[in-house]
């Protein structure tokens, strides 16, 4: 009990000390008097029997001495293999004590640390900070291909020069967890953490100093700009972070960090500095950051970067292969793929450019503006230029693109071809691959396809590699085949993921549908595409920039700035123009491109100066339409009839012209290459609903010629353009008005067929209900009895509104009357105080001659929509005269005199007057 006693106030005592290194941060600053706390560590364990606690002190901390520093941590160290090695057992016990000591939330030492993370110190307890970020379920990796070296333990070094500050811009290290579940093994007096499958690293890099990151066998080396020394002794994490360990060399500090397993790991910079760890960070898609794509300029191949660091060389740890390490300051990403060349290879990296020396040496890297510069140490070319600028598997290899002369390609092609056909069985796939490829980078398109189509006949196992399915895709998406490029939107495997994006965003785009994340896709990969093939790029590029001009905003817009000249890339900057408000640069552009050669670009800047005169309403869309109309010959020559036929439907929507806009989506169908399915369906659903909505009302009895003619066109318009709508809630509600439209013109049994495929496709609960009610309608008007109880039982709303309630038990009535059960239909309608349920009680009583009960239900229907002044229409007159021919069959003068006097004199048209008045007469003796 004295043991705990000494040392629970050895334990204050620290505490003490820790709290008074935070509140001299005013003084010191909060990076200085942060690492001042974080060097009071506490390290638990025994020696000679006797329960201890030793204080050492961080690198971070600021020193009374270099040596008594250096000195602390030589004891502190040697303390913890001795403790480790006889006493193993009770330090798990010591940890339960230590570990509660962390630093609470809301710690200075917290400050900055993004939400979402869960941080501590490593080496000083649990995690503080906000809480853990749920589970990601999307594993998408940015992993690093392991070079075939031998693995080589990589040194650590943990002395500090005398007369180096180690508060000034010190570089440390800390630890996030995630929810814990698996205990870890305890690192000498470390308490045994628990190891999770979320652990991160903190790394407070300074914002100008740059680093790098790859993987080498299976080691993560992380690079740091500048000579930072950290304390070893004060460097534990969990889980596989127990691993990690840290090289001084001259002006770079080396992490290293060995990796178990085939885990992912994700690397991204914080406003305090980088956090490693290997789940993504929260909230973030990882497979959406930057990466770097080379381009050749005519003195190297230059490596583009927002804010490049340092260039040094440096030997990888794990193979000592002598490496140029390219650092950046911001996270720009690094290379995707493993490419090895004559001279040089380079390596894939999580950030940064590393590129592998041949021996002897040959090239040489700098340092430029935005980015850094590969050269030969001679200064002749560098020997691979037709592939160092593709810095994906999916380019070199999945497309097998090469940066050729137009003269050179149609070679390669050539011999690819007669490669294919001297080819042994073994090989024959291989060959015919690579003629596909090489077709590709011609241009030919369809003959890519069909080379391949031809190689799968023969070897059909092979579709089912992914490099094989992704180029069987990308030709799809080349001849317009949109149903085999959709394979394009499957998943692929983790280390393609970030590089299949782009083909992704151009799918997208010719798709439609998700216009503004093609636009994102696409302007984030833009330096990408125009790196490609002059063939491929001259069919891809125009389609991007116009997504990215068109569906993107002032964050996409960026990429549009340095397209190459041409027509295409003009309307794409017009179009960008006028999105973004300048409307003068807009209009004199496509005034100039409407006469241009190329009658794709002169179609297109026709139909946006129609938009645009729309728009500023100097034409209407009547006439827009019309204008639309007058463009189709030359759009069928440009190939576009599809897409001016859509945009004549739509003028011709905005107008209410429905059978037009009909007529346009028609021919659409002639144009299958160029449809949009998505928008062809909203303009269909548009106009019909439209056509309906203007169709005549009122009962059919009382239709004009004109009217009963415009029903008739009506419904047949429905039954020719209704099949073309997909099944969905607009289609459903269409259907039933097209039921209900086919019953106004006498066809029950057309429109019950119409009603009962209406039905299963409407979701909403009320309008279903609405829609059971009108076939039940229908069912009871064509006897089918039993078939209208079903239609109400399975399209009961559950709760039942009241109206709906009232609405049944009317329909119900009437099938009872029908079926010659009248006490049951008086019985359903007696509580029902509406003018239907009046109306048809009266009906009712009329039929059995109950005269007086008739007169009681239409008296309630008279004084509810019979105003007493005011003129009368038809239906008001035609209450009239039945009130008074039931009064007058009952003989009771009374309700006579109440009628006429309600009446007075307001005309009725036609006979009805005459009838009224001849009975509301007093009769002549």
């Amino acid at each position: 009990m004295r043991e705990r006693n000494d040392m629970m106030g050895d334990c204050s005592t620290m505490m003490r000390a820790v709290r008074k290194a935070v509140r001299r941060l005013p003084v010191l600053g909060w990076r200085t008097a942060c690492y001042g706390a974080v060097g009071m560590l506490l390290i638990g364990g025994y020696d000679g029997g006797s329960r201890r606690v030793l204080l050492a002190s961080s690198a971070f901390a600021v020193p009374s001495s270099p040596h008594a520093h250096s000195a602390r941590i030589t004891r502190g160290a040697k303390h913890q293999r001795k403790a480790a090695a006889s006493h193993h057992a009770e330090n798990v016990a010591n940890s339960e004590t230590l570990g509660q000591m962390h630093i609470k939330p809301g710690d200075p030492l917290l400050d900055e640390l993004p939400a979402g993370w869960g941080v501590h110190v490593l080496g000083v307890g649990g995690p503080q900070g906000g809480k853990a970020p749920k589970e990601s379920s999307t594993h998408s990796v940015k992993k690093v291909a392991r070079p075939p070296h031998t693995i080589q333990p990589a040194e650590v070094t943990a002395t500090k020069p005398e007369g180096h500050p180690a508060a000034a811009g010190a570089v440390g290290l800390a630890a996030g967890v995630g929810d814990a579940s698996v205990p870890s093994q305890a690192v000498g007096h470390i308490p045994a953490a628990t190891a999770s499958s979320r652990n991160r690293i903190l790394i407070p890099v300074p914002g100008q100093m740059g680093i790098a990151a790859y993987q080498s066998g299976d080691r993560l080396i992380i690079l740091v700009d500048g000579r930072h020394l950290m304390d070893i002794a004060a460097l534990r994490g969990d889980g596989m972070f127990a691993q990690l360990s840290v090289t001084a060399l001259p002006d770079v500090t080396m992490i290293t960090l060995p990796v178990p397993d085939t885990r992912a790991l994700y690397l991204s910079q914080q406003s305090n500095g980088w956090v490693l760890g290997d789940q993504p960070p929260p909230a973030v898609d990882y497979t959406d950051r930057r990466e770097i794509s080379p381009t050749l300029r005519e003195d190297g191949l230059y490596f583009p970067m927002r804010k490049p660091g340092r260039v040094f060389s440096v030997e990888d740890p794990v193979s000592n292969t002598p490496l140029l390490v390219g650092t950046t300051v911001l996270d720009d990403g690094g290379m995707l793929s493993l490419r090895r060349g004559v001279d040089y290879d380079v390596w894939p990296s999580l950030e940064g450019i590393v590129i592998a020396q041949h021996d002897p040496p040959q090239v040489t890297m700098k340092a430029v503006a935005k980015g850094d510069l590969l050269q030969r140490a001679d200064g002749r070319p560098l020997s691979d230029l037709d592939r160092a600028i593709y810095a994906s598997d999916v380019d070199l290899n999945w497309l097998g693109l090469k940066n050729l002369t137009p003269a050179q390609a149609r070679e390669r092609y050539r011999h690819a071809l007669i490669a294919a056909a001297d080819s042994t069985p073994g090989e024959r796939f291989k060959k015919r691959f690579e003629a596909a490829q090489a077709a590709l980078g011609v241009g030919i398109f369809p003959e890519a396809r069909a080379i391949m189509d031809v190689a799968l006949e023969d070897d059909p196992e092979e579709a089912f590699r992914p490099d094989v399915r992704f180029f069987l895709a990308a030709t799809d998406l080349l001849t317009g085949q949109m149903k085999g490029a959709s394979q394009l939107m499957q998943q692929w495997p983790e280390q393609a993921i970030r590089a299949t994006k782009l083909w992704q965003g151009l799918y997208e785009a010719l798709a439609g549908g998700k216009d503004s994340e093609a636009a994102h896709l696409l302007a984030r990969d833009m330096p990408r595409l125009m790196n490609y093939p002059e063939p491929l790029r001259s069919f891809l590029l125009p389609i991007a920039a116009e997504t990215i001009a068109r569906h993107g905003g002032s964050a996409e817009w960026h990429a549009l700035d340095h397209l190459p000249e041409g027509s295409a890339y003009q309307f794409a900057k017009a179009v960008r123009a006028l999105r973004s408000g300048r409307e003068d640069e807009a209009i004199h552009l496509l005034e100039d491109l409407s006469v241009d050669k190329d009658p794709i670009v002169a179609e297109k800047a026709m139909e946006e100066g129609i938009a645009l005169s729309v728009r500023d309403g100097h034409i209407d869309s009547e006439k827009a339409a019309r204008q639309y109309a007058s463009l189709l010959p030359d759009a069928r020559l440009a190939g576009r009839d599809g897409v001016v036929n859509m945009l004549r439907a739509g003028a011709n929507i905005r107008a209410k012209k429905w059978e037009a806009a009909l007529q346009a989506l028609n021919q659409v169908e002639d144009t299958p290459l160029q449809q949009d399915p998505a928008r062809i369906q909203a303009l269909l659903g548009k106009a019909l609903t439209g056509l309906m909505q203007d169709l005549p009302h009122g009962a059919s009895a009382g239709q004009s010629p004109q009217d009963e003619a415009a029903l008739v066109r009506g419904a047949a318009l429905m039954r020719a353009y209704l099949p073309d709508l997909l099944p969905s809630d607009q289609k459903g509600t269409l259907q039933l008005s097209y039921g209900q439209l086919l019953g106004r013109l006498g066809l029950a049994d057309k429109a019950g067929e119409a009603m009962t495929t209406a039905i299963p496709m409407i979701t909403d609960p009320q309008k279903r209900a609405a829609g059971g009610d009108m076939l039940a309608e229908n069912e009871i008007k064509r006897g089918l009895f039993d078939e209208a109880s079903a239609t109400l039982a399975q399209t009961a709303p559950n709760p039942m509104p009241p109206q709906e309630a009232a609405e049944r038990n009317r329909i119900m009535a009437r099938m009872a009357a029908a079926s010659g059960k009248p006490e049951i239909a008086l019985y359903l309608l007696s509580a029902d105080q509406s003018s239907q349920g009046a109306d048809m009680r009266a009906r009712l009583h009329e039929n059995r001659e109950e005269w007086p009960a008739a007169i009681a239900d239409l008296r309630g229907m008279v004084e509810h929509d019979l105003p007493e002044q005011g003129a009368l229409d038809v239906s008001q007159q035609l209450l009239a005269l039945r009130f008074a021919s039931d009064a007058s069959r009952a003989g009771d003068v009374g309700m006579l005199n109440w009628i006429k006097n309600r009446v007075g004199e307001r005309p009725f048209e036609g006979d009805a007057g005459r009838m009224f008045q001849l009975l509301v007469s007093p009769e002549q003796d």
